[in-house]
């Protein structure tokens, strides 16, 4: 049954379930400005901002409720498994994130795999994605320079300019790929925990190099 609500007379359908290009759209406002509610209102319907000048206050607010509720919902109708990402797919989530997710989901779902047009099945799987994906860089805590100090949310990606993550993760592409540009789908080709694993001997085989070396130059002083 729909849920409506009463403004300057007329009855309005509040929508119980936002599309993606909706949750997109609605982005750009500020749901806790009352200012902007006539103009959310008129981005998620037909009606128009100048229809709700002089509206009733509780009705406004009841609108808005149902409305942030149906952006908040989350619901789980896909699974994708996410163990089958290879090195590749996983840069490309990263750098999706970092540059924001309302503005690369439909990226973000292409990677993984998922097909639906509403928001609410859409973030499920991005949010459940992204907590994973914490559990990635914690198995690899030394390879990220991850240590207790650091907050959970202080991963690559979430912390660093979009542009220094995706340059970042290129530059780790290169370097693996002995600077061979014919050689780089081969690497992001690679399956992730493979290409972790050995980037992390490597970082253990280089710290431990230096710290031979350090040992003789300071011999010789």
């Amino acid at each position: 049954m729909a849920v409506k609500a009463k403004f300057n007379g007329k009855q309005w359908a509040i929508p119980t379930r936002v599309t993606i290009d909706e949750w997109q759209d609605l982005q750009k406002w500020q749901f806790e400005n009352e200012a902007h509610w006539p103009w959310i209102i008129e981005s998620i319907s037909t009606y128009r901002a100048a229809d709700f000048n002089n509206a009733d206050p509780d009705s406004m607010q009841l609108f808005m409720g149902f409305l942030t509720a149906a952006c908040n919902a989350r619901t789980l109708a896909h699974q994708p498994d996410y163990t089958t990402l290879n090195f590749g797919q996983f840069i490309d989530l990263d750098c999706y994130l970092s540059l924001g997710i309302e503005k690369n989901i439909r990226k973000i779902l292409a990677v993984l795999e998922v097909d639906t047009p509403w928001a609410d099945q859409a973030l499920a799987v991005i949010e459940q994605y992204i907590t994973w994906r914490t559990t990635i860089y914690k198995q690899y805590a030394d390879l990220f320079g991850i240590n207790e100090e650091r907050q959970e949310s202080d991963l690559p990606g979430e912390v660093y300019n979009p542009k220094e993550v995706s340059r970042g993760w290129y530059t780790v592409i290169c370097e693996l790929a002995g600077w061979d540009v014919l050689k780089m789908d081969s690497i992001t080709d690679q399956p992730l925990h493979k290409m972790l694993t050995f980037m992390q001997m490597k970082k253990e085989k280089d710290m431990k190099e230096a710290q031979e070396a350090r040992k003789i130059r300071n011999k010789k002083r």
